[in-house]
């Protein structure tokens, strides 16, 4: 199975695709457009580079945006067997999370410390914006909003990734929300 797992910064979309590897067994493509994490954090070349064929078996996760390769997601969706849109419903926590990643880092803990700005407003409606725009064109993907998966509520996250159709047994579905959907694994604190 080929998944594209499409979302804006912040949402989720790297839990997500971490759990959905691990539960599926799929190999993770990790933002290969994001020139700036693998050159500074990876350091390495990314494992897909433009006009490489796509493997089997590959959760293949990219963010939009403008540093990342939009035209590719809307040439090649359609090699997936399914395009996941992630996004996170609620604008002012993304923007909180967003402002802070940017300041204290992408992987550290944070509470509501650091204010948000126009510019980050700006970036972050954009990134919507595009999603947003993809989904209403396009017929394919499944929209799942972070609010719906990052949930206490166990039994609406696996109703949430058993509408995606992935045929994960119950099994499957307590490891996805126990080691990497619980809320317990947010960055931010109160």
């Amino acid at each position: 199975m080929k998944i594209l797992l499409l979302g804006h910064g912040r949402c989720g979309s790297t839990s997500l695709q971490f759990g959905l590897a691990d539960v599926m067994r799929l190999e993770k493509i990790i933002e290969p457009f994001n020139k700036s994490l693998w050159d500074n954090y990876y350091k390495t070349e990314p494992p897909y580079n433009k006009g490489d064929t796509l493997k089997d078996n590959i959760i293949f996760k990219t963010l939009t945006g403008p540093t990342f390769d939009n035209n590719w997601i809307k040439r090649n969706y359609t090699k997936f067997d399914k395009t996941i849109i992630l996004m996170r419903g609620n604008l002012i926590d993304t923007l909180i999370s967003h402002s802070n990643a940017i300041t204290k880092g992408y992987l550290t803990s944070y509470s509501h410390d650091v204010p948000f700005t126009k510019r980050h407003l700006t970036h972050v409606m954009n990134n919507y914006q595009w999603l947003s725009d993809f989904y209403e064109k396009t017929i394919t993907p499944h929209l799942v909003w972070y609010e719906d998966i990052y949930t206490e509520d166990f039994n609406k996250s696996k109703d949430t990734i058993r509408s995606l159709n992935l045929g994960l047994s119950d099994e499957q579905l307590n490891k996805l929300y126990q080691q990497y959907l619980n809320p317990k694994f947010r960055l931010r604190k109160n």
